[in-house]
């Protein structure tokens, strides 16, 4: 019954004709394109040619207007379809390997496109002269004298302005698009951060969780709403890319407590940050930094970790006691990493670190609300 059930699904005649009409509306939509695409070339190749016409004998409408008016469609389309081909080449490559091909293909271009312009106005006048029935023995006289004036100077420096243009567009494009396909990728990179929030800190709290509701029902039940509330708050600022610093520091707060209900009198989190309602921070950044601090760290009743967040100027600094681990936790690096390209690409700033005095000290800066 059920295969049955998945074979109607299958071949539900409704899905298949609104897939139908949106491929029909696509395709539709595209003819009218490529339709007023080429009717505006028309148009232009008219004008044009009536004005050539006008500037060489006076008459706009001359018979002979045909000539200029098919060379430069015949050109302009040409041209158009070969740019069309180095779009649609250009977006196979990264903006690093385009960079490269640029030249060569600026030169290519041009050579062809003057080819192109060149070959347009030879077929345009010897047309011209087998519908006229002009003596063919004047053809290439008449052609180098009076048509084929994209031989001169003139039209090969314009041409090569048309040419870097179209390329310099055409760099602009792929910069863009590189640019936007490296943010999508850390916003994907950086929301799988912020979901996770670390799996060992989630394991942690659950067995954490498991002792307290045996012994201390009371303060089970606090745990329970800090833990509930670090994740509405990841929830809550999936889809930002900024937020309110007090916030970002409540939800700090609310993670450390978490910690060190596991830790209790072997870490220690102090809060100096003033204006914090004046400043925007990317979310769940300082949350990283100090997940990296403990994570990087060891901690002891003697020995205690101490982590402290201060601001200075446009800045939040996140500082701690270097006590390295002996055997450290699997670490890519990549948290961070991540993080130093989401605030350049966002804040426009760059995020800073260093050790100074057996303390490890990051710098982050952030954005006047």
């Amino acid at each position: 019954m059920m295969h049955n059930c998945a074979k109607k699904i299958e071949k539900n005649p409704y899905q298949i004709k609104i897939k139908y009409i949106a491929v029909m509306k696509s395709s539709s939509k595209k003819t009218r394109f490529w339709v007023a695409c080429h009717v505006s070339l028309l148009a232009f190749s008219a004008v044009v040619a009536m004005i050539m016409k006008y500037s060489q004998i006076g008459d706009p409408l001359d018979p002979t207007v045909v000539v200029p008016f098919f060379s430069i469609f015949l050109m302009s389309v040409l041209i158009g379809y070969l740019a069309i081909f180095m779009v649609n080449r250009a977006k196979k490559y990264s903006h690093q390997q385009l960079v490269k091909k640029m030249v060569p293909a600026l030169l290519i271009f041009y050579a062809a496109a003057f080819v192109i312009a060149n070959i347009a106005v030879t077929l345009g006048v010897f047309g011209w002269f087998l519908y006229a029935r002009i003596d063919m023995d004047d053809f290439w006289e008449h052609l180098f004298q009076n048509e084929l004036t994209f031989a001169t100077a003139r039209f090969l420096v314009w041409l090569m302005f048309f040419t870097i243009a179209f390329f310099y567009v055409l760099w602009q494009k792929s910069a863009k698009r590189e640019q936007a396909l490296l943010e999508e990728k850390l916003r994907f990179q950086y929301s799988n951060l912020k979901a996770q929030v670390n799996p060992h800190f989630l394991f942690n709290s659950l067995n954490t969780l498991s002792e307290l509701v045996y012994h201390d029902a009371k303060q089970a039940d606090q745990f329970i709403q800090h833990l509930s509330g670090i994740y509405r708050y990841i929830l809550d600022h999936e889809n930002k890319d900024l937020v309110a610093l007090d916030q970002e520091i409540e939800f700090v707060k609310q993670y450390f407590i978490l910690q060190q209900a596991r830790e209790a009198d072997k870490m220690f989190l102090e809060i100096q940050a003033q204006n914090t309602d004046q400043y925007l921070i990317i979310p769940v950044s300082l949350q990283l930094l100090v997940e990296n601090a403990i994570k990087h760290n060891s901690c002891s009743k003697g020995s205690p970790l101490r982590i402290k967040i201060t601001s200075e100027n446009d800045y939040v600094i996140v500082s701690n006691n270097i006590q390295r681990k002996s055997i450290m936790e699997n670490s890519t690096g990549i948290g961070l990493k991540n993080l130093k390209e989401r605030v350049g690409l966002i804040i426009k700033k760059e995020l800073i670190h260093h050790e100074d005095h057996n303390e490890f000290i990051v710098k982050m800066p952030v954005i006047r609300s």
